[in-house]
């Protein structure tokens, strides 16, 4: 836990010395909502809303987490293997990842109720709203790290981390589609409680695999 927990700070120090990284996933949210206004023109109807704030998040994750990091450059990487451990680093990366998701969603969320409403989202609903959002940050920031770092050690970049990653969210976002739509049409956050259970689980099962096949990969 403490080699975790280090990692983590090392990342959001990286982070902090390239701000242009982080920057530049807030512009992307910004715009892509910005776009989706002019779009729909108006309030939408709540299913649309719902899909569409599903959709940017989707996309908004699959660029934050492909994006390269300093760590992934071949010389940081063949030191880090003499000193750290593969499920550490895997546990790091991915905590690092869902927080920056989860900020993004945050933003999304804000932004798309600023411009478009907030459906028919109030009260309870609409706090069940957000923590489906950071569940569904952590399920993709566990799924896609996996897969974004396969594809840093395979020197595939972006392209091969939406080949392989958009087959492999789509239960999360079958899932979070579903959460969104029971919300939206009045369904209370505890007779969805189901929806939140999946995601845990598939954030869980993608978490689980990831640490038994990472360490092979990462003595490749």
């Amino acid at each position: 836990m403490r080699e975790t927990w280090h990692l983590f700070t090392y990342l959001w120090r990286a982070e902090r010395r390239s701000q242009h990284g982080l920057v530049g996933l807030a512009l992307f949210a910004i715009t892509t909502t910005y776009a989706a206004y002019q779009v729909v023109r108006g309030r939408p109807d709540p299913t649309t809303w719902n899909a569409l704030a599903w959709v940017m998040l989707l996309f908004t994750a699959v660029n934050g987490v492909s994006r390269t990091l300093e760590e992934d450059r071949p010389e940081v990487l063949a030191y880090l293997k003499t000193v750290v451990n593969p499920v550490h680093f895997l546990v790091a990366r991915t905590l690092h990842n869902s927080a920056v998701l989860s900020g993004l969603s945050c933003l999304l969320t804000a932004l798309m109720g600023l411009l478009m409403g907030w459906g028919t989202l109030d009260g309870p609903r609409l706090w069940g709203f957000l923590g489906g959002m950071a569940l569904t940050s952590l399920a993709l920031g566990t799924t896609l790290t996996l897969i974004a770092l396969i594809a840093a050690r395979a020197g595939a970049g972006f392209g091969m981390t939406a080949v392989l990653g958009l087959p492999l969210v789509l239960p999360v976002v079958l899932v979070s589609t579903s959460l969104g739509s029971d919300l939206m049409h009045g369904v209370l956050v505890s007779d969805t409680w189901h929806n939140f259970a999946f995601l845990g689980a598939l954030a869980t099962g993608s978490g689980t695999l990831g640490v038994v096949l990472f360490p092979y990969l990462w003595r490749a």
